[in-house]
């Protein structure tokens, strides 16, 4: 019995990490590789520079505003999830990790009064304000994934982002240089 437990909880946690991992690279590709002037996009980048340059800016903003664009990405690659490989523990976390990343970085930017908000981001199962506040900083081009507070230090240790940019410049896409 326990180990069916386990193996739910680690299913679980693998697809959390999946959907923070999936929007920490689109979260990238928003400050680093794309601009305003990407066709069908660029408002959704003038939306995120806005947000670097102004962070509190989209707290202002409606429950339906500020999570449309992820809720429609997390909705797509979830359906698309399941016509390919079905449905599963894993598909499920991630599907609801994708869906709330954009609400877990609304409660990275106010303060939650609400004990079990809190308790996740103590765990870094959410992710928390003095974590996502190293993001914000003047020139960190670091702490791209929003959902949890797990991944970023592994992914910036490793130097992934930057490794990213050089594959991209070899390629001939390079980076914005004003972008947060």
């Amino acid at each position: 019995m326990i180990d069916m437990a386990l193996l739910a909880f680690a299913q679980l946690l693998s697809g959390w990490l999946i959907a923070d991992l999936f929007g920490g690279i689109v979260h990238w590709l928003e400050d680093r590789m794309l601009s305003e002037r990407t066709p069908l996009l660029g408002s959704v980048i003038a939306a995120n520079r806005l947000h670097h340059a102004e962070p509190m800016a989209f707290t202002a903003k409606g429950l339906v505003e500020r999570n449309l664009a992820t809720w429609l990405v997390a909705c797509s690659v979830a359906v698309l999830w399941l016509l390919l490989v079905g449905p599963s523990l894993v598909w499920i976390a991630a599907s609801v990790g994708g869906a709330v990343s954009s609400v877990a970085h609304f409660l990275a930017h106010v303060r939650s009064g609400n004990r079990f908000v809190l308790i996740l981001q103590d765990t870094g199962l959410l992710q928390s304000a003095g974590h996502h506040a190293g993001h914000h900083r003047p020139g960190a081009a670091r702490r791209y994934c929003v959902l949890t507070s797990l991944l970023n230090p592994i992914l910036d240790g490793l130097g992934i982002w930057s490794a990213l940019e050089r594959i991209g410049s070899r390629c001939g896409i390079h980076p914005v240089e004003d972008a947060a």
